[in-house]
């Protein structure tokens, strides 16, 4: 028996620590490779070491194909909202090559480390199966790297937001599942929810931010359509407890999707942080602007605006208007600067009109640009 939990332990350490080391390597195809061998040794390993043990629940069959249909709309709900916000071609859709170098090893992995966790699930200590959880999660991640990097601060936001919060949220819901209904359910589910970005045209034009709010929201509410309709004897009504849960996940979300929105710069109104001292005295560096975004509206001498020059949004003052050719053109200059920014702004040029600073809160942005730039 001793024999057995330390064997059980190397396995587990062995996952973590391989699937963590892997995200380092240098190219992004190695490691996905190398990911794959691996999970296929590991499985083979810890089915033979520790044995393989069915799952034995009478709702099997009805909940994987509830999680078949579930994860069937989750790809339907992102196109039908592709109806209204656009879509665009998927530089990465099916073809001989990806099969072979992205959605086969990904199947690979998947199905392996879906047999490896039922195992944990089922025979494992639970700090083994957190061990093991936590090499899943990172390994989900190194199936994202051929896009994202840790290269840039940007680059490393959107890995933590849309690879790595979502990859918890799955996790957790294939650790729920696996437990109860066996592997099928969550090799469906991921496969499904993923495999899609590969293979059709097009994808949907949704903001990568509430793709990240609804991939990790998604899981949850499969979780609770399967707790209430499959973990209970009869039905009851919500109690206190859960009307309070229900009631903190609506506040939690309606939060980040109000952030995510000022943030995104998508809508009427955008917070955008100040990086430079050019604006000193009126608008600090650190602090952050909230404006109104640009559309046509009148504009007057002294208003603060957000324009692009250079493919960056600045932020500076108008000092003058003038119509030119039939166009109207805008002169501008930043409160510390000394002279007038060079050339003049137009319309198409114009981001939005600032209506209000927010002191200081910018500065945390700030920093990890900085020590992105080391």
């Amino acid at each position: 028996m001793k024999k057995d939990k330390i064997i059980e332990s190397i396995l587990s350490i062995a996952i973590c620590l391989i699937t963590f080391f892997n995200l380092f390597l240098p190219n992004a195809q190695l490691q996905k490779n190398i990911l794959m061998v691996f999970m296929v040794i590991s499985s083979i390993f810890v089915i033979q070491l520790m044995n393989f043990k069915k799952v034995g629940n009478l709702n099997k069959k009805k909940v994987t194909l509830l999680i078949l249909s579930l994860s069937i709309i989750h790809v339907f709900l992102l196109y039908f909202i592709g109806i209204f916000v656009g879509f665009y071609k998927n530089s990465n859709h099916f073809n001989r090559s990806r099969f072979y170098h992205i959605i086969l090893p990904y199947l690979i992995i998947v199905i392996c480390s879906e047999l490896i966790r039922q195992v944990f699930a089922l025979k494992g200590s639970k700090k083994n199966f957190i061990l093991v959880t936590i090499g899943f999660i990172l390994a989900e991640i190194t199936t994202y790297l051929t896009h994202y990097q840790f290269g840039t601060l940007n680059e490393t936001l959107i890995l933590i937001g849309y690879v790595s919060f979502p990859a918890i949220s799955t996790n957790l819901l294939c650790n729920y599942l696996v437990k109860r209904y066996g592997f099928i359910p969550n090799i469906l589910y991921r496969i499904i929810t993923t495999i899609y970005i590969y293979i059709f045209g097009i994808l949907p034009d949704i903001y990568m931010f509430f793709q990240s709010i609804y991939r990790i929201l998604y899981p949850y509410i499969i979780y609770l359509i399967l707790d209430e309709f499959f973990e209970k004897s009869t039905f009851k009504k919500v109690t206190k407890n859960q009307k309070i849960s229900f009631i903190s996940l609506f506040i939690c979300f309606f939060l980040v999707t109000g952030i995510v929105m000022l943030i995104s710069c998508q809508f009427k109104y955008g917070i955008l942080v100040v990086g430079s001292s050019s604006m000193a005295g009126t608008i600090n560096k650190g602090d952050a602007v909230v404006f109104e975004r640009y559309d046509k509206q009148t504009l007057e001498k002294g208003q603060i605006i957000v324009f692009m020059k250079d493919n960056i949004k600045t932020i500076h003052r108008i000092e003058s208007i003038q119509i030119k050719n039939n166009e109207t053109i805008y002169y501008t200059k930043g409160t510390n600067n000394q002279q007038q920014d060079e050339g003049y702004r137009t319309d198409n040029d114009i981001v939005g009109v600032v209506q209000f600073k927010i002191i200081v809160i910018g500065w945390p942005t700030i920093w990890l640009n900085d020590l992105f730039k080391q």
